[in-house]
């Protein structure tokens, strides 16, 4: 199943994906004083910083899989749609996690 599910989508999209999940994970811990050691600099420093960016990586990705969906037909349109479907759910799961602390910082 993991086998297919690489073939499917690619290696490296596979490492962003898995990526965007674990910063899923760190969601609900960020937020608080930002601290410049341990354990608690990932989660108040690196992980938002990296949510910032893996949004517009899986934005960027997005754009050109569907780009990329026009020059093709048939068993390869399939296979990115998917990737694109796949992407797009963990988009929305990963603004979905991090909405609490962009709507604390942005104060509305």
């Amino acid at each position: 199943m993991i086998a297919n599910f690489l073939t499917r989508v690619g290696f490296l999209r596979a490492v962003m994906m898995a990526v965007v999940l674990v910063l899923v994970c760190f969601a609900p811990f960020a937020g608080g004083h930002a601290q410049t050691s341990g354990w608690p600099l990932v989660t108040t420093v690196l992980a938002p910083v990296m949510f910032v960016v893996f949004t517009f990586v899986l934005l960027l990705d997005m754009l050109m899989t569907r780009v990329f969906m026009s020059e093709h037909e048939g068993a390869e349109r399939a296979r990115l749609a998917f990737v694109l479907r796949t992407e797009a759910l963990l988009l929305v799961v990963l603004l979905a996690a991090w909405s609490p602390l962009v709507w604390k910082l942005l104060r509305l």
